[in-house]
This record gives structure tokens, sequence and C-alpha cells, in this order.
């Protein structure tokens, strides 16, 4: 079969999960023998630039996004706060431009080759194929709520938002004004434009979570959406052992080694591990991300805390070795939570709250448990925990590959 896969990022431009679970599936595509196209902005270049080896070919298409992909300091939380509806509203249009430009590229494209799928990997790419007719099977990736929500997900001050009213756009952005009026006509615009998901032949959710917001709020047909969970690649799981991870990183090995890896932002609950850093003395907290609470513990000056700042999964995967327990803090909805696959398969005890799909990803996995999340109970759960609890998982337990061609069976 022939792909076609459109994206806004590509390894090695990485937001998130989705960019990680893409290149894992394009790898087992071509490996298995298909023929494979990555349509994607360029970011180290105005040009554009055509990578092809065997049966992968990747464009990266200029764009005038090189020019805001720029590694910079994140700005406190205070300012953040204060010009978050200004924000929302530039990244709007952003969002806006960027939906054109793929569009153009995949017309461009489907000119001159022919695909048996096609497949738009997130937002944008999802508002740029939708409205494309072709032959080919068009299939969306649903893996987060940004077809409705703005802050993608689904959060008004860590309860479980119902939608981008007036009211709730308020309690979002922390302010009222008529920037906010003007955030509630572009998401009713945007809403408007989700009929494209229609147009897909299949939808892909990343967690039953996903999908039933997707039904509840769009009126997406429950049978046309399948939930596949995201994957993992041995090339996250350390080869060490604890013993050997703890040697190199210099870590001790008499104490409980309570680790946070991802966004350092309020809506991921990484404030609470300050407090429990404070509270729970006996442990050795490391911290590891970067953000808007970078400073929090940039100035935090604890024997028990160690704050390592943005590492590499290369480096990452032996903190994630090296740990007893993973904590997952977050306040907001998160669609999956690959965090917790990454650090259930190196062998880590996940305590996460029961927001979104992390109660469900750590059930699938058996790794751990979910409470709600406050430092009180993360206390409790944390001194609670014993290693005879512990189930590492195996890469052959999941065949993402598999589960993603039965949508052709």
């Amino acid at each position: 079969m022939k792909f076609l896969f459109v994206a806004e990022y590509f390894p090695p431009y990485v937001m998130g999960g989705a960019e990680i679970s893409l290149k894992i599936l394009v790898d087992n595509l071509v490996k298995k023998g298909h023929e494979v196209v990555v349509l994607t902005p360029n970011y180290s270049s105005p040009k554009t630039k055509i990578d092809k080896k065997n049966n992968l070919k990747i464009i990266r298409f200029g764009s005038f996004r090189h020019f805001l992909f720029k590694k910079r300091e994140k700005t406190s939380h205070e300012v953040y706060k204060k010009t978050k509806p200004i924000f929302y509203t530039f990244l709007n249009h952003y969002v806006r431009y960027s939906t054109y430009e793929l569009r153009k590229w995949v017309k461009k494209i489907l000119k001159n080759e022919k695909f048996d799928v096609i497949h738009a990997n997130n937002l944008e790419s999802i508002l740029a194929v939708g409205p494309i007719n072709t032959s080919a099977k068009k299939i969306a990736h649903l893996r987060d709520f940004g077809l409705f929500c703005y802050n993608r997900g689904l959060n008004k001050s860590g309860g479980l938002c119902e939608g981008c009213s007036l009211n709730n756009l308020n309690a979002c952005m922390g302010t009222e004004g008529t920037v906010n009026k003007i955030l509630e006509h572009e998401m009713k615009k945007r809403i408007n434009k989700t009929s494209v998901l229609s147009s897909f032949d299949f939808l892909i959710a990343i967690s039953n979570f996903v999908k039933e917001k997707y039904i509840d709020v769009l009126n997406v047909d429950k049978n046309k959406i399948k939930v596949i969970y995201n994957p993992i690649s041995d090339d996250i799981v350390s080869k060490l052992s604890k013993k050997e991870a703890r040697s190199l990183l210099n870590l001790p090995e008499n104490k409980k080694i309570v680790l946070y890896a991802g966004s350092l932002t309020e809506e991921k609950g990484a404030h609470m591990l300050s407090d429990l850093s404070e509270k729970l003395k006996e442990h050795l907290f490391i911290v590891i991300g970067n953000g808007v609470l970078k400073e929090l513990f940039l100035k935090k000056k604890q024997d028990n805390l160690i704050y390592l700042g943005y590492l590499s999964i290369s480096e990452l995967k032996d903190y994630y070795r090296a740990a007893d327990i993973l904590l997952v803090p977050s306040l907001w909805h998160e669609p999956f939570g690959r965090v917790v696959l990454e650090g259930a398969y190196n062998g880590c005890h996940v305590i996460g709250s029961d927001r979104g799909g992390i109660p469900e990803v750590i059930d699938w996995l058996k790794c751990g448990i979910y409470t709600k999340p406050t430092v009180e109970n993360f206390v409790k759960e944390i001194t609670g925990y014993r290693e005879d609890v512990l189930t590492e998982q195996k890469l052959e337990d999941y065949d993402y590959y598999e589960k993603f061609m039965e949508l052709f069976e």
C-alpha cells in the first residue's frame, strides 16, 4: 500500500507524543514494505527539502514556520496568565494559516501521485485534509481536543470543560474582555469546520476518553472511531538495571526516588512537586522538564529535590529506570499520557491523577494507581508504595502496526 502522512511536525522536530507515535508507525510501515510519503514543514531552513531512502520519502516544504521555531526561554507564569487571551488569538491565526499551507501542499502532491491512504496526524492536518476530494482512504488521528478546545485539554480550572462558551473562556483565560468574545466567535467557526470529520473514512482516537468526548461534543458516529493506544519503541527503554542506572547517574541506592518528567506547568500539576518534596524528606524527588514553572525549581534549594531541566529521551530513559515511582499529577485531562507508557516500560510504579486518559492507560498496563490530584493524596500513595507491586511491561505485548492495519481489513 502507498501512504501519505500529513503532519505539522515530524522528528527530529517533536512537540509531544503525536510525533513520536507517527515516527514509530512510519518506521513499521516502511519495514513491512509499504511505500510511505511524509509531508511536513521544514523547520531547519526556509527551502523545501526532499529526503528519499528506499520506500520512504520525506518532503519538508519551505514554510514561514522556520522563523517561528526557535528555542527561547519561556516567560514567567504570571506574565503568561496575563497574556493568555492574546496568545490564543495569535495561535488561532497561526492554525488557520498552517491549515491553508498544508492543504496547498497536499493538493500539489496529489496532482502527481496517487495514494491508497492519506493520514492526518493532528489538528491542522485534519482541517487541511478534510475538504480535499480524493479516491484515497482518509484517516484522521484524534490526539487531543484541539478541534473544539483552545487549550486542547478541556481544562477549566481543573474541571472538565463542556466547550468554549464566553463564560468558560473567561474562566479558562483568567480574565474577561473583548478578546475572549473574539475567541468565542473564532471557535464557533472552527467547530463548524469540524464537519470535515465526516469526510474521513476512519477516525483513530488515542484513548476511549478521547473517543467519548468527540461523540459527546461533536456528535461523531461512535462506529466510525477506533481506539488505538499510542505505541512505544525499544529506543525508549533503558538497557540498564535499576542498580546500574543509579550508579551511572550518581544517584543513591538507599533512597526511594520519585520522578516527574514533563512540562513544568500548573496544568501538569508540576507545582505539587515542591510541596511533596518538603513533606517527604526521606524521598528523593527528581524533576525533568521545561516550562513556565521552571523558576520554582531553579530557586528551590533543597537536598531531596533535583531539577535537571529538559533531557532527550536517550538521557531520560535511564532516569525512568533509576526511579521507583513515576508521578503523573496532571490537573488537566490528558488525552492519553505517553509519560505513563514510557515509565511503565522502564519499570516505574506509576502514581497518576484520575484525569482524562491517565486512569485508562494505567489500567491497560497494570502499572500503578491513580487518585484525585491533591498533595495529600499523593503523599498517601507515595508512602504506601511497596516494591513487590511492580509489574514490568514488555515491548512485544503490543503490536501498534497490526492494530493500525486492521482498519483496512
